[in-house]
């Protein structure tokens, strides 16, 4: 082959070589950007239903505006009044994502009415069931193990990051579902995670 000939050869192996990169730059970049578009579903989407979607973005506004729940209630007891509802975040903005996540996670406890559906808004009188069940409900030392271990599992160590309403309230929770419906400790701690009523991001990467 004469040298003119490998010259043209060498530029079309050339052409080819950078053909095949770009083209695999560009697989790359929509591999990528279907990760990102997927990622933008599962968080912000949730429902395929638009009209779903939609109540759920509006009721964050509502709920987002409210400001009853707060860590500064300690108690809710027979003090406290009976119609109302705790609602809002007690010690950050609520966060669209966060709250998202939460309320279609709740959804797979439908079925247990003692279990808010909604972290950000429980009525006074399902918090002052679960408060009394505080005083209603022993462990056992079997039982007591089990309950502790779900404080340190839960990401806010415990019912709630405080000892305020919400504490009093998802512990009473926590030991109705240990004692009676033999919960265990990554049940309870899952389920304190879902029920955090603190606002924010929560405690995703």
């Amino acid at each position: 082959m004469t040298a003119p000939r490998l010259r043209r050869a060498a530029l079309r192996g050339l052409r080819n070589t950078r053909t095949l990169i770009a083209l695999g730059v560009a697989l790359l970049v929509l591999v990528f950007a279907g990760l990102v578009v997927a990622n933008i579903h599962v968080s912000r989407g949730y429902f395929a239903d638009v009209k779903q979607r939609s109540k759920l973005e509006h009721r964050f506004a509502q709920l987002s505006a409210r400001h009853t729940n707060s860590c500064t209630l300690a108690r809710v007891d027979a003090k406290t009044q009976l119609r109302g509802r705790l609602q809002g975040s007690c010690c950050s903005p609520m966060d669209y994502d966060h709250y998202a996540e939460q309320v279609v996670g709740l959804r797979a406890y439908a079925h247990l009415g003692e279990i808010p559906p909604d972290p950000h808004d429980v009525s006074v009188a399902l918090a002052r069931r679960l408060t009394a069940f505080n005083g209603s409900v022993s462990l056992s030392p079997a039982q007591q193990r089990t309950y502790d271990r779900a404080v340190r599992l839960s990401d806010e160590q415990g019912p709630c990051c405080c000892s305020c309403w919400r504490w009093q309230a998802l512990q009473g929770l926590g030991r109705e579902l240990v004692a009676r419906r033999k919960w265990s400790a990554r049940q309870l701690a899952t389920l304190w995670d879902l029920e955090d009523g603190c606002g924010g991001k929560g405690n995703r990467t």
